[in-house]
């Protein structure tokens, strides 16, 4: 018997550990300063949370920070609106089998939903509804087999396999640290209510050693004016940055960036005509390099046995990325009333598999704030999600992610008032099952032609046969039967008989 000689090919790249989802609830109670009256009603709850560190341990990872968060309340003997502020802090933790290896972590935090009631009249309770997805990865290699030299006797089958394999996960910090202007016919900022920060990578791409990428950063602001009344303003600021990398790509790699808050803080100054935003962001850099690998996915021979040596290599290999375009829209009652603010949360996506569709569910939680038609500030909430569908095959598997995509739109009419949320949905799509490959064969003796087989035959493909499985059952090659039937040297096995020659 003869070993042949298979090359090994390795290939470095990032090995996903875990990717989880973890929900929680978190509740604070606050007293009312002495400063401010008695708590009559509630009429409206806010919260940015922010993550202020992570940490890795052998069989599992760990992130903590906090929401801070603005309760708006209407006073028990009546008057303008009053604001108290709470903090409330979190920590997440993500299990995953135990590694010797220090591995790094990509998370994500997400506020579900956040409302605030009465305990008494000086005490409020806080409650939020939190999901922060964490992702673990550690340093891996994948190992290819080839055959780069097979006997003249060997039919041998190749695949050539682009694959896209997390190669580095890097992370860059920075600090937004701005003064920004009302313009002149906005009212002036007598007290900062709540207010809202969004971080939004717009382009992103590996430039040689360089991961570049810039965004804008959106400010929601709710404050109250020197007259008692409630305004918004929403500013955009630009954001341009990059950092270094471990080595030197080619610009065929692709750039995903997950931006955290890591830290905010909004003041107004005394003239209440400019606010000061100081914002430190966390642009977590996972770079994803193309692989070309020859792979051995089957082969035979005519006059030899051939045992193969199998071997299955686990491989999440990404068929495809989507970008949708969707749109959630949530309905208030409004009876003749003004509207004053609208702001909504993305939770993170929820995929359910319909046949032969997916369907991804954004689910996004709105609020609004307004003066009923009797003058009374209101305020409500409500959940409401955006649908999207994919066709996928069998056994294959996706991931999503989703976020605003532009500012609100909102209408009324008609006794209530409709915000409608633009939303972008990324939707990746995984193929099915482990990578199957012949890392090794042995060849054994000759054995005797069969004097009584035919040198030709006339048979038609089985339903989904390919050209090389009918050339394998019947002792022929490919070549043979597209050279006796005059076929193309690309494409399918036809339908109807053909000639094939038996070797």
């Amino acid at each position: 018997n003869m070993e042949l000689a298979f090359e090994k090919n390795a290939v470095d790249h990032l090995q996903k550990l875990v990717c989880q989802v973890a929900s929680q609830e978190e509740t604070a109670e606050t007293v009312v300063p002495d400063s401010l009256p008695d708590v009559g009603r509630i009429v409206g709850c806010w919260g940015v949370p922010v993550i202020r560190s992570k940490e890795w341990r052998q069989n599992g990872m760990g992130a903590s920070g906090g929401i801070s968060a603005w309760v708006l309340y209407v006073p028990e003997e009546g008057g303008p609106a009053r604001q108290v502020s709470v903090y409330l802090p979190f920590t997440v933790k993500w299990e995953f089998p135990p590694t010797e290896q220090e591995g790094q972590m990509r998370v994500s935090c997400r506020l579900r939903s956040i409302d605030a009631r009465m305990v008494n009249s000086r005490k409020i309770l806080v409650r939020a509804s939190l999901a922060c997805q964490g992702e673990a990865y550690c340093p891996g290699q994948a190992v290819f087999y080839t055959l780069p030299a097979p006997p003249k006797e060997l039919e041998v089958l190749r695949q050539r396999l682009p694959l896209q394999l997390p190669t580095e996960l890097t992370e860059k910090s920075f600090l937004l640290d701005e003064e920004l202007e009302l313009p002149g016919g906005a009212p002036a900022v007598r007290e900062m209510v709540s207010y809202q920060v969004r971080p939004m990578v717009t382009d992103a791409k590996v430039l040689g050693e360089k991961a570049v990428f810039k965004g804008t950063c959106g400010l929601h602001f709710l404050y109250m004016t020197p007259e008692d009344r409630l305004a918004v303003w929403d500013f955009e600021l630009p954001f341009s940055q990059y950092t270094e990398l471990s080595r030197v790509y080619d610009q065929e790699e692709e750039l995903q960036i997950e931006p955290v808050l890591t830290g905010v803080e909004v003041t107004a100054d005394e003239e209440g005509r400019r606010l000061r935003l100081k914002c430190s962001v966390a642009a977590q850099c996972l770079v994803l390099a193309k692989q070309t690998v020859d792979l051995v996915q089957d082969l035979y021979s005519l006059r030899c046995g051939v045992t193969p040596q199998l071997q299955r290599l686990p491989m999440k290999s990404r068929l495809d990325r989507q970008q949708l375009r969707e749109q959630a829209e949530s309905s208030f009652p409004l009876e003749g009333g003004t509207l004053i603010d609208s702001t909504v949360s993305p939770d993170l996506p929820k995929i359910r598999r319909e046949g032969e569709e997916m369907e991804i569910e954004s689910p996004v939680w709105c609020s609004v704030l307004y003066y009923d038609e009797s003058g009374e500030l209101q305020g409500r909430s409500a959940h409401t999600s955006a649908l999207s569908r994919i066709r996928l095959a069998d056994g294959c598997t996706c991931e999503a992610s989703s976020q605003i995509s532009g500012p609100l739109q909102w209408s009324s009419g008609g006794g209530s008032a409709t915000i409608r949320a633009p939303m972008e949905v990324t939707v990746d799509s995984f193929g099915s099952g482990d990578l199957e490959m012949i890392a090794g064969a042995e060849l054994s003796e000759p054995g005797k032609p069969d004097p009584d087989r035919p040198s030709l035959i006339v048979r038609a493909p089985l339903a989904g046969q390919s050209l090389w499985e009918l050339a394998k059952a019947c002792g022929s090659t490919v070549e043979a039967i597209r050279g006796a039937n005059h076929l193309p040297q690309e494409g399918p096995a036809p339908e109807g008989l053909l000639l094939i020659p038996v070797f």
